[in-house]
Protein backbone atom coordinates (compact mmCIF):
# COMPACT_ATOMS: atom_id res chain seq x y z
CA UNK A 1 0.00 0.00 0.00
CA UNK A 2 1.28 3.62 -0.54
CA UNK A 3 -0.41 5.71 2.00
CA UNK A 4 0.40 9.47 1.63
CA UNK A 5 3.26 10.53 2.65
CA UNK A 6 2.46 13.03 5.33
CA UNK A 7 4.58 15.76 7.13
CA UNK A 8 2.34 15.10 9.96
CA UNK A 9 -0.27 12.49 10.81
CA UNK A 10 -3.59 14.08 11.13
CA UNK A 11 -5.37 13.08 14.47
CA UNK A 12 -8.61 10.90 14.33
CA UNK A 13 -11.84 11.83 16.33
CA UNK A 14 -12.57 9.48 19.11
CA UNK A 15 -15.54 9.56 20.49
CA UNK A 16 -17.98 7.18 22.82
CA UNK A 17 -21.56 6.69 20.73
CA UNK A 18 -23.54 4.92 19.63
CA UNK A 19 -25.52 4.53 16.38
CA UNK A 20 -28.56 2.73 14.55
CA UNK A 21 -30.19 2.85 11.39
CA UNK A 22 -33.39 0.98 11.32
CA UNK A 23 -32.77 1.30 7.24
CA UNK A 24 -28.90 0.61 7.36
CA UNK A 25 -28.04 -2.47 5.12
CA UNK A 26 -26.39 -5.36 7.26
CA UNK A 27 -24.35 -7.49 6.38
CA UNK A 28 -25.92 -11.75 6.33
CA UNK A 29 -22.01 -13.28 7.26
CA UNK A 30 -18.79 -12.97 6.72
CA UNK A 31 -17.39 -12.86 3.65
CA UNK A 32 -16.14 -10.79 0.42
CA UNK A 33 -17.96 -7.42 0.04
CA UNK A 34 -19.03 -8.09 -3.29
CA UNK A 35 -20.83 -11.35 -2.52
CA UNK A 36 -24.61 -10.92 -2.68
CA UNK A 37 -24.79 -13.52 -0.48
CA UNK A 38 -22.72 -11.66 2.09
CA UNK A 39 -25.62 -8.93 2.41
CA UNK A 40 -29.50 -9.25 4.22
CA UNK A 41 -31.70 -8.79 1.58
CA UNK A 42 -28.96 -10.43 -1.08
CA UNK A 43 -27.72 -7.43 -3.00
CA UNK A 44 -24.25 -5.66 -2.52
CA UNK A 45 -24.41 -2.26 -1.27
CA UNK A 46 -25.80 -0.37 -3.51
CA UNK A 47 -24.86 4.15 -3.95
CA UNK A 48 -26.12 5.98 -0.80
CA UNK A 49 -26.40 2.49 1.17
CA UNK A 50 -26.24 2.70 5.04
CA UNK A 51 -23.63 -0.04 5.91
CA UNK A 52 -24.11 -2.60 9.06
CA UNK A 53 -20.90 -4.87 9.52
CA UNK A 54 -22.71 -7.37 12.01
CA UNK A 55 -20.98 -8.13 15.07
CA UNK A 56 -18.56 -11.62 14.26
CA UNK A 57 -18.63 -11.33 10.52
CA UNK A 58 -15.63 -10.79 9.20
CA UNK A 59 -16.29 -9.01 5.45
CA UNK A 60 -13.44 -8.53 3.12
CA UNK A 61 -13.70 -5.35 0.88
CA UNK A 62 -12.75 -6.72 -2.00
CA UNK A 63 -13.91 -3.82 -4.55
CA UNK A 64 -14.31 -0.32 -4.66
CA UNK A 65 -17.61 0.30 -3.69
CA UNK A 66 -19.99 3.60 -4.84
CA UNK A 67 -20.12 6.23 -2.54
CA UNK A 68 -21.77 5.60 0.53
CA UNK A 69 -24.14 7.16 3.45
CA UNK A 70 -22.37 5.50 6.33
CA UNK A 71 -20.12 2.33 7.39
CA UNK A 72 -20.83 0.83 11.49
CA UNK A 73 -18.48 -1.53 11.83
CA UNK A 74 -19.48 -4.15 14.67
CA UNK A 75 -17.48 -7.02 13.44
CA UNK A 76 -14.66 -6.92 11.20
CA UNK A 77 -14.15 -4.68 8.08
CA UNK A 78 -11.10 -5.96 6.09
CA UNK A 79 -9.52 -4.93 2.59
CA UNK A 80 -8.37 -7.32 0.30
CA UNK A 81 -4.78 -6.84 -0.92
CA UNK A 82 -5.13 -7.81 -4.81
CA UNK A 83 -5.97 -4.51 -6.23
CA UNK A 84 -6.00 -0.69 -5.10
CA UNK A 85 -9.20 -0.08 -3.39
CA UNK A 86 -11.30 3.42 -2.66
CA UNK A 87 -14.28 3.68 0.32
CA UNK A 88 -16.18 6.80 0.24
CA UNK A 89 -18.58 7.19 2.61
CA UNK A 90 -19.79 9.86 5.06
CA UNK A 91 -18.21 8.45 8.16
CA UNK A 92 -17.25 5.39 9.62
CA UNK A 93 -17.94 4.16 12.98
CA UNK A 94 -15.54 1.65 14.45
CA UNK A 95 -16.50 -0.47 17.63
CA UNK A 96 -15.40 -3.77 16.18
CA UNK A 97 -11.86 -3.90 13.73
CA UNK A 98 -11.25 -1.60 10.56
CA UNK A 99 -8.17 -3.15 9.23
CA UNK A 100 -5.81 -2.48 6.21
CA UNK A 101 -2.58 -4.88 6.18
CA UNK A 102 -0.99 -6.05 9.50
CA UNK A 103 2.08 -5.53 11.20
CA UNK A 104 3.42 -9.42 9.57
CA UNK A 105 1.56 -8.51 6.85
CA UNK A 106 1.68 -4.96 5.55
CA UNK A 107 -1.22 -3.61 2.68
CA UNK A 108 1.15 -3.58 -0.72
CA UNK A 109 -1.65 -1.55 -2.85
CA UNK A 110 -2.95 1.64 -2.76
CA UNK A 111 -5.89 2.30 -0.39
CA UNK A 112 -7.95 5.28 -0.59
CA UNK A 113 -10.52 6.44 2.28
CA UNK A 114 -13.07 9.27 0.87
CA UNK A 115 -15.13 11.06 3.93
CA UNK A 116 -17.55 12.68 1.64
CA UNK A 117 -20.20 15.53 3.17
CA UNK A 118 -23.49 15.41 1.33
CA UNK A 119 -25.83 15.12 4.27
CA UNK A 120 -24.83 18.74 5.94
CA UNK A 121 -25.45 19.26 9.55
CA UNK A 122 -25.44 15.38 10.33
CA UNK A 123 -24.51 14.61 13.75
CA UNK A 124 -23.68 11.87 15.68
CA UNK A 125 -24.51 12.08 19.16
CA UNK A 126 -23.77 15.93 18.82
CA UNK A 127 -19.96 14.63 17.88
CA UNK A 128 -19.74 15.65 14.39
CA UNK A 129 -20.57 13.97 11.00
CA UNK A 130 -17.18 13.41 9.13
CA UNK A 131 -14.57 11.26 10.50
CA UNK A 132 -13.11 7.45 11.07
CA UNK A 133 -14.69 7.18 14.92
CA UNK A 134 -13.59 4.67 17.43
CA UNK A 135 -15.91 3.48 20.24
CA UNK A 136 -13.77 1.07 21.87
CA UNK A 137 -13.10 -0.27 18.13
CA UNK A 138 -9.83 -0.86 16.51
CA UNK A 139 -8.02 0.81 13.47
CA UNK A 140 -5.00 -1.44 12.58
CA UNK A 141 -3.26 0.25 9.01
CA UNK A 142 -0.05 -0.98 7.85
CA UNK A 143 1.58 -0.43 4.58
CA UNK A 144 4.68 -0.84 3.64
CA UNK A 145 6.01 2.79 3.71
CA UNK A 146 8.29 2.97 7.00
CA UNK A 147 9.12 6.52 6.23
CA UNK A 148 5.54 7.77 6.70
CA UNK A 149 6.74 11.62 7.95
CA UNK A 150 9.88 13.66 8.26
CA UNK A 151 10.44 17.36 9.72
CA UNK A 152 11.90 20.53 7.61
CA UNK A 153 15.57 20.97 7.53
CA UNK A 154 15.16 24.42 6.78
CA UNK A 155 12.08 27.27 6.98
CA UNK A 156 9.75 26.78 3.62
CA UNK A 157 8.69 30.47 2.71
CA UNK A 158 5.58 31.37 0.79
CA UNK A 159 5.50 31.15 -2.37
CA UNK A 160 8.17 28.46 -2.51
CA UNK A 161 7.79 25.74 -4.57
CA UNK A 162 10.60 23.76 -3.10
CA UNK A 163 11.17 22.66 0.11
CA UNK A 164 14.31 20.98 2.50
CA UNK A 165 13.35 17.57 4.63
CA UNK A 166 15.58 15.86 6.96
CA UNK A 167 15.01 12.33 5.13
CA UNK A 168 12.81 12.30 1.85
CA UNK A 169 13.49 8.35 1.58
CA UNK A 170 11.57 6.12 -0.10
CA UNK A 171 9.41 9.67 -1.08
CA UNK A 172 8.50 9.31 -5.02
CA UNK A 173 7.43 11.68 -7.43
CA UNK A 174 3.50 11.76 -7.65
CA UNK A 175 3.16 11.13 -3.88
CA UNK A 176 0.88 13.82 -1.69
CA UNK A 177 2.27 15.12 0.89
CA UNK A 178 0.81 17.71 4.05
CA UNK A 179 3.08 20.23 5.49
CA UNK A 180 1.26 21.05 8.97
CA UNK A 181 0.92 24.30 10.05
CA UNK A 182 3.40 26.16 12.33
CA UNK A 183 1.45 29.59 12.86
CA UNK A 184 -1.62 29.40 15.41
CA UNK A 185 -3.64 28.82 12.63
CA UNK A 186 -4.15 25.65 12.28
CA UNK A 187 -5.66 26.01 8.71
CA UNK A 188 -2.04 26.96 7.05
CA UNK A 189 -1.61 23.22 6.67
CA UNK A 190 -1.23 22.67 2.93
CA UNK A 191 -1.22 19.91 0.81
CA UNK A 192 0.72 19.50 -2.50
CA UNK A 193 2.36 16.93 -4.80
CA UNK A 194 5.72 16.17 -5.29
CA UNK A 195 6.99 16.49 -8.76
CA UNK A 196 10.49 16.36 -8.65
CA UNK A 197 13.27 14.78 -5.91
CA UNK A 198 16.85 15.72 -5.55
CA UNK A 199 18.17 14.10 -1.83
CA UNK A 200 16.52 15.67 0.53
CA UNK A 201 15.30 18.60 -1.91
CA UNK A 202 11.82 18.04 -2.92
CA UNK A 203 9.89 20.14 -5.76
CA UNK A 204 6.27 20.82 -5.51
CA UNK A 205 3.52 20.92 -7.80
CA UNK A 206 2.16 24.73 -6.87
CA UNK A 207 3.88 27.25 -4.40
CA UNK A 208 3.27 27.66 -0.90
CA UNK A 209 0.70 29.89 0.20
CA UNK A 210 1.78 29.98 3.67
CA UNK A 211 5.62 30.27 5.63
CA UNK A 212 6.21 26.85 7.69
CA UNK A 213 8.99 27.57 10.11
CA UNK A 214 11.84 24.85 9.71
CA UNK A 215 14.32 25.81 12.60
CA UNK A 216 15.28 25.57 15.67
CA UNK A 217 15.99 28.57 17.91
Amino acid sequence: MRINRRLFHPALLIIASFTFNAEAQESARGGLWSEASTWSGGAVPAAGGKVVIGGGHDVILDVSPPELGSITINGKLSFADEADLALSTEWILVFGELQIGTEANPFEHKATITLTDNVKGEQLMGMGDRGIMLSGGTLNLHGNITNAWTKLAATAEAGSTTIEVLNAEQWQVGDQIVLASTDYNPRQAETRYITAIRGNTITLDEPLEYMHFGEIT
